[in-house]
């Protein structure tokens, strides 16, 4: 779940304005990263959604938006997952390889290869991604309007496609 603001609806979509929220509070190091750097450097841009708004939600409303969680695990598997296992099995295929054709060579064609096997589980996410881009199960939905003067005005199970 994420909080934002919606800016705009288009029928039953609405775009959503969410600025991303850092780690750094709940890390030991606590802003002493590259990564709190490059924030600091780079500043915290706005994220702009376009999600399914079946709240009725109108531009200014705080909102909690929200991704149903099996298109969640689905794309984090594919994130991840995909490209490691191609890496190492590109790698390792080609260390079999150079073992019998370079044998000299095999760890530099084996690194060649890992490196190959990731650009390609790279450029197989990035084709997953725009095949689900349309798909309706991977849109994120507003769950509820996002607490209002102590409020927290939610909508019922059944609108919201139940467990989220």
């Amino acid at each position: 779940e994420e909080t934002g603001v919606v800016v705009a609806v288009h029928g039953d979509l609405a775009e959503v304005e969410s600025r991303r929220r850092s780690a750094c509070g709940g890390c030991s190091v606590n802003g002493a990263c590259g990564t709190s750097l490059l924030e600091r450097f780079f500043g915290r841009r706005p994220v702009l959604l376009t999600v399914y708004n079946p709240v009725g939600a109108r531009p200014g409303d705080p909102v909690v938006v929200g991704v149903p969680e099996q298109a969640l695990l689905t794309a984090s598997f594919a994130a991840y997952i995909v490209p490691l296992v191609a890496m190492i099995a590109c790698g390792i295929a080609a260390a079999e390889v150079a073992d019998a054709v370079l044998p000299a060579y095999a760890k530099g064609v084996s690194a060649l290869g890992g490196a190959l096997g990731l650009s390609a589980g790279l450029v197989w996410v990035g084709r997953f991604s725009r095949a689900k881009e349309q798909d309706d199960r991977y849109r994120a939905v507003i769950l509820r309007r996002s607490t209002v003067g102590g409020l927290d005005v939610a909508i019922p199970p059944q609108v919201s496609g139940g467990k989220r």
